[in-house]
This record gives structure tokens, C-alpha cells and sequence, in this order.
């Protein structure tokens, strides 16, 4: 699948992602030397979200959803800032996307697509006032789909479809969390989360053959209520869930995490 725009955009969005969130630890004159890990935590993520969006060449809006099932390690410096990595599968999934460009049309409404993810996180803390903290969060995530193939049934000669669907999302936002609780940490989050996304679709019957790729580019708002809780003094949980409007609807996500502190 050629998606070689789409990664270098990703890799700049990454950058960006990091550098604005981790910026206002850097104006508070912070020593590199300062950064030393004081906590280290992994475990398992699970994340849902879905897209309402429109594909290039189409004029109806379509859904884009997506289940992430993740191994995930965090690492919390001394300063408050929390990197996260994760990786695992995400099962994609797109509801009646057609090509029309190929020998024999194809409309695509099967199962999810399976693709391998990777993603990162930042959150950094800006400023404390009384019992509420105002920090800057940034994401950002890369599903590289796994190619499936399909029988081209009921034609005088053999053939077959073959189809691959990537995508990726970056976020960046502020959060603001109310402290006065000793074991979770309840917050509001506000984002701004912009979707790229291609759909590959290739069909060889007898001599015949073509490729058509389907991509989309969508910038969406997200608003999400989240908390962060210690079930005991080595064990915490994460869950957020949201809103992403869009002219006509809102989309959702949601985000469960259970991680063990060594």
C-alpha cells in the first residue's frame, strides 16, 4: 500500500505532537539532568474509536471504526511528564466503500481488517492552581494493515481481490484534573485529532487487473471525560470516553488501561 505522503506528514505530526507538549516543561527551566525515570509501569490498553468521514472521490459520508488491543509501558519522569509506549492489533473496520476505477467494480462490507499498531503518548503538566492542574496531552497512533484476499466468484475465468487498510491519528490537546482525590485523579479533555487513512483494493481476473486506493484526510474536536485511579499501591487503572462531533452526528472513543507499577 502506498501510503509515503501519508508517513512523512505522520512522522512531522509526531514531532510537532511531542515538541508542543513537552514545550512547557522546557520554559520552566528545566535541567536535562532533572529528567530521571522515578516510575515505571505496563500492561494492557484497549481502545475504540470511530471516524465519520468522506473518502476521496465519494459524496457520502462513511464510518471508520477501529478496535486497538495493546500492550502498553509508561515511563513518568521526576518533573511530572509521562511518556507512553504501546503496540498490538487493531481490527479496522469501514461499512460499504466502493471502488469503481477497477475491470469489475467492487464494494467492500465484509469483516474488520486486521492491521499491527504502534503508538505513543505524551502529557506534560503547565500549571497547579489550588486543587486543579492544567497540562498539555499529545497522541499519536499508526495501524499498518495486514493484506486479506477474496475469490472473485461466479465469472468464466478465476480471479481475486486483494485489500489492505492503514491509517493513523494524531492528537493534541489540554486536560484539566481536579487533585483533591487521594487515589484518582478525574479530568476534563479537549483535543484537536486529525485522521489519515488509505484503503488499497488490487483485482486480477484472468487478464485483467487494477489497483485503486481510496484515501481520506479529516480533522475532527474531541471532548473526553477521563480518570485516572490507584486500586492499590502497585496496580492503577486508566478510562476515558468521548465525543468527536461532526456536521450531522458525533462519533465516539473510548480508552481502558490496566498497568502494574514496578
Amino acid at each position: 500500500m502506498r501510503l509515503g505522503r501519508g508517513r512523512i506528514r505522520a512522522g512531522l505530526a509526531f514531532c510537532a505532537v511531542i515538541g508542543l507538549v513537552a514545550a512547557p516543561a522546557a520554559t520552566t527551566g528545566l535541567a536535562a539532568a532533572q529528567l530521571n525515570v522515578r516510575a515505571f509501569s505496563a500492561g494492557l490498553g484497549y481502545e475504540y474509536l470511530s471516524r465519520t468521514v468522506v473518502w476521496d472521490g465519494d459524496t457520502d459520508a462513511s464510518r471508520l471504526q477501529a478496535s486497538l488491543v495493546t500492550a502498553r509501558a509508561d515511563f513518568e519522569f521526576d518533573n511530572g511528564i509521562v511518556f507512553s509506549l504501546s503496540a498490538g492489533l487493531a481490527p479496522t473496520d469501514v461499512a460499504a466503500l466502493t471502488f469503481n476505477t477497477l475491470p469489475i467494480g467492487l464494494q467492500y462490507d465484509g469483516a474488520p481488517l486486521t492491521g499491527f499498531a504502534f503508538g505513543a503518548e505524551a502529557f506534560a503538566p503547565i500549571h497547579q492552581y489550588s486543587n486543579f492542574e492544567i497540562s498539555g496531552t499529545g497522541r499519536f497512533v499508526y495501524s499498518f494493515g495486514m493484506e486479506k484476499t477474496w475469490p472473485l466468484e461466479d465469472f468464466a475465468v478465476e480471479g481475486e481481490a486483494k485489500g489492505s487498510l492503514s491509517w493513523l491519528e494524531a492528537a493534541i490537546g489540554g486536560r484539566v484534573s481536579y487533585l483533591s482525590f487521594e487515589r484518582i485523579i478525574p479530568y476534563l479533555e479537549i483535543s484537536v485529532r486529525w485522521l489519515h487513512a488509505g484503503f488499497e483494493m488490487t483485482e486480477t481476473l484472468g487478464d485483467l487487473g487494477g489497483t485503486e486506493t481510496k484515501r481520506v484526510d479529516d480533522l475532527g474536536f474531541g471532548v473526553a471525560l477521563g480518570a485516572d485511579a490507584d486500586l492499590t499501591h502497585r496496580l492503577g487503572v486508566k478510562v476515558k470516553a468521548g465525543l468527536v462531533p461532526y456536521s450531522g452526528g458525533v462519533d465516539g472513543l473510548v480508552t481502558v488501561g490496566l498497568l502494574y507499577k514496578f
